[in-house]
């Protein structure tokens, strides 16, 4: 079976270059043939290793992302690309012949349904349905005092994340498959009733060893960017960390919003009790030296931290944010499910864990427990039915 996962580039550290590459590695350890096609790699190595027999194809398409530029201009930019993107592609599917033909992201979601070959098409979404809708008023609420016409500015783009939101419906029903990695989100595909909900499997092997939780440290890890929210996580620990002189909050994490976070510590004054690192790939170290996971993002795709965080036999705590905390935490079990937004809850929980020894140890068992439900080979096999399931 020749199978293609078609992204932007695996060259960093994110979650969907960490999972495409975890996914496509261990479908090339079992016979499968398979490709990574991506549009911008420009000569970077991939961050996280590929098989050797992973067949890497770059298509050289200069994209913007809203990252680098505005929303709009990357938008203005990136129109006339996509005629060039899909004529590429389309030559290479025809030449490769392909039976299975995955779109990861924002791009191939626009190009990847429209072309004619054999290969069957799965559109994967790797972020909650509503994202676009919801990462506005989050940029507005990092500003102090907003104007009456900042708001407007604010809702107009509300309005544009309603606009693209129903045009990944249209590119959705263009594939014969849409997959989204929670139930929860699944609820939210109506316009595309065969939805599959297939969760990130763990990118490793759930280890006999765990944390012995009694390191002083509360992790959190994710990109440093505006929906990850970690400046609420350090509100948070604003409210009781000077009631635990001995505890520190890490981050670790690199991205664009690592200024204002840093501002943010200092506004606070916690500069010896929050500690920055940049991200590593040898993740597994930062949990087993940690004793407690936080998550406060506006939102996830499926939090693939949580998971990764029981599986290490952390407690965790994490705002119920659309999607993948409530499909991940058992509350009460082996963590704590909050509102968004209600830091002192957040903190209460957090203080608790802290103080209760006993109860962090009982959750952190728990816990390890829970993340074998993620594990590869349980993930890999769904992924290997719906193949088969397709191609019938």
């Amino acid at each position: 079976m020749k199978i293609a996962y078609c992204l932007f580039g695996t060259y960093s550290t994110g979650g969907i270059e960490r999972v495409t590459t975890v996914k496509a590695n261990w479908l090339a350890q079992h016979g499968y043939e398979v490709y990574l096609i991506t549009t911008k790699h420009a000569g970077r190595p991939p961050y996280y290793p590929l098989h050797p027999s992973i067949h890497h194809i770059d298509l050289d398409i200069p994209y913007e992302e809203p990252g680098e530029t505005s929303r709009l201009k990357a938008y203005l930019h990136n129109k006339s690309r996509y005629k060039q993107h899909r004529i590429k592609l389309d030559r290479l599917f025809k030449e490769l012949n392909l039976d299975i033909a995955i779109a990861a992201g924002w791009h191939e979601a626009k190009v990847l349904g429209k072309l004619s070959d054999r290969s069957k098409k799965i559109i994967e979404h790797h972020s909650f349905r509503n994202m676009s809708t919801a990462i506005y008023p989050i940029y507005l609420s990092r500003i102090a005092s907003p104007t009456l016409t900042t708001k407007l500015v604010y809702k107009l783009k509300a309005l544009w994340g309603q606009l693209m939101t129903y045009k990944m419906g249209l590119y959705d029903r263009q594939f014969d498959q849409l997959v989204v990695l929670t139930e929860e989100d699944k609820q939210l595909c109506t316009h595309c009733p065969t939805t599959v909900a297939i969760h990130n499997p763990l990118p490793f092997s759930i280890p006999e060893v765990s944390s012995s939780l009694e390191d002083k440290v509360i992790l959190g890890v994710g990109r440093l960017s505006n929906e990850k929210n970690f400046q609420e996580l350090i509100d948070i620990w604003a409210l009781i960390g000077r009631d635990y002189p001995g505890w520190k909050l890490r981050i670790v994490g690199e991205g664009y919003a690592e200024p204002a976070i840093r501002e943010r510590i200092e506004t606070h004054h916690l500069s010896e009790q929050v500690e920055l690192r940049p991200f590593t790939p040898h993740i597994q170290e930062e949990y087993l030296r940690s004793s407690i996971y936080c998550l406060t993002s506006a939102f996830e795709g499926f939090g693939l931290v949580l998971a990764e965080a029981e599986a290490l036999g952390l407690p965790v705590i994490s705002y119920a944010c659309p999607c993948g905390p409530r499909d991940i935490i058992r509350e009460g079990q082996d963590g704590f499910l909050i509102q968004p937004g209600d830091k002192q809850a957040f903190a209460n929980r957090l203080r608790q864990l802290i103080e209760n020894d006993e109860l962090r140890k009982q959750m952190g068992q728990a816990a390890k427990s829970n993340a074998r439900r993620f594990d590869l080979e349980t993930i890999m096999q769904q992924w290997v039915s719906l193949f088969d399931h397709l191609l019938q």
